[in-house]
């Protein structure tokens, strides 16, 4: 069973003593090794692996829910798989846990036993794609066209289905798996205070 993840960041918050509730001053080498990583990084988007900033950002937005979805579904195939511990169950279980099992395989195995909704494989099965195609992009000076479920990936209306569908996943998932975790792929407040509720022809 996939464990939860520490809370690490740069700037961490004090918990105890007299500074608690403020932020840690991250140390000079932090600082320093955050520097050249943004630098290499920016090198190579804008000179040998030319993108837009924007292209960029989404490629890790994409990277990011994808991880989080997997994560998600791995705690929920644990949670079935204890309570239906057939052979075939806790071998798929095991082979999750010590071997490589594709990002595919899991959401299909999960849609199969109904974990997953009809609706939600296909948009775990978009962002595979999308992930697939940003992953094996090769360098050009044409801009990649990336869809999202035909419409184009760096619209607003698309950005706010692919977060939403997210979003939706990973709180079913979490019924599942019993995970506590509070925070939701949406920022607290987030869609709200931008209009995400709101008609859009963006």
């Amino acid at each position: 069973m996939a464990k939860a993840p520490a809370r690490r960041f740069g700037a961490r918050e004090v918990d105890k003593g007299e500074n608690k509730g403020s932020l840690h001053v991250a140390p000079p080498g932090y600082v320093a090794l955050l520097g050249e990583i943004n630098y290499l990084e920016n090198y190579l988007n804008r000179r040998l692996m030319p993108q837009e900033p924007e292209d960029a950002s989404m490629a890790r937005l994409l990277l990011a829910l994808q991880n989080i979805l997997e994560y998600e579904i791995e705690l929920a195939i644990a949670s079935f798989v204890k309570k239906n511990p057939t052979k075939k169950n806790l071998s798929f279980a095991t082979e999750i846990q010590t071997g490589f099992v594709s990002f595919k395989t899991k959401f299909t195995w999960a849609r199969a036993r109904k974990i997953v909704t009809d609706d939600e494989h296909d948009i775990m099965e978009e962002v595979r794609l999308i992930r697939n195609a940003q992953t094996h992009a090769r360098p050009s000076n044409r801009r990649p066209k990336y869809k999202y479920f035909g419409k184009s990936l760096l619209m607003r209306r698309s950005l706010i289905a692919l977060f939403t569908g997210v979003n939706g996943i990973v709180l079913g998932l979490r019924k599942v798996s019993g995970n506590k975790e509070r925070w939701e792929v949406i920022p607290p407040g987030y869609a709200d205070e931008m209009g995400w509720n709101k008609p859009t022809t963006a």
